[in-house]
């Protein structure tokens, strides 16, 4: 009888246990998931990919027509105040308000980053201005564009190059018409 007794009390004893194991079983199932992405990671995992939908410094679509800002405004008319960014043709740039014309080619060198080449003169309004064009280099940047993610695109004017150095003769073409601040169409 004493058996019985202690075979009843150790079955007792086992259906408890068995009756705590689920809380244990998910408990045990939590410290392996936990163990395996520690929470830390988890958070930084959710962080990571909140950053990549909604970066505040990433430009998405960098082509098209850009309009100068002047005076905080687009400028009214296109006439030497709009630029073309186009990766994959040379576009038409005014360097002297309706005079003086070149064809330059948009090289995309970062995220929001572009520089600007020079390929040939365009068209030049006055017969009498005599520009070494065949001298300038094509390989050289004559600007910088840094995209924006309002929309807008900020140009510096470098100059034209000759051998790799800034032909400093040349160097006011470009600037006044083209250096600044433009929004995008």
């Amino acid at each position: 009888m004493k058996k019985y007794i202690v075979i009843l009390i150790m079955v007792l004893m086992a259906s408890c246990k068995d009756e705590k194991r689920p809380s244990n079983q998910t408990s045990e199932r939590e410290n392996i998931a936990n163990e395996s992405i520690p929470p830390g990671d988890i958070q930084e995992e959710r962080d990571a990919v909140q950053t990549e939908k909604e970066d505040p410094k990433k430009v998405t679509a960098i082509n098209g027509r850009y309009r100068k800002m002047i005076d905080d405004k687009p400028a009214e008319d296109c006439s030497c105040n709009c630029i073309d960014v186009d990766f994959d043709a040379a576009t038409e740039w005014c360097i002297v308000k309706d005079k003086v014309y070149i064809t330059a080619r948009s090289v995309k060198t970062g995220e929001n980053t572009a520089d600007l080449f020079f390929v040939a003169a365009s068209r030049d309004e006055d017969p009498d201005r005599q520009l070494p064009w065949e001298d300038f280099d094509t390989d050289t940047p004559v600007a910088t564009l840094e995209f924006n993610p309002d929309g807008s695109a900020d140009l510096d004017w470098i100059g034209f190059s000759t051998d790799g150095q800034v032909a400093t003769d040349y160097a006011i073409y470009g600037k006044k018409t083209l250096e600044g601040t433009y929004k995008k169409d």
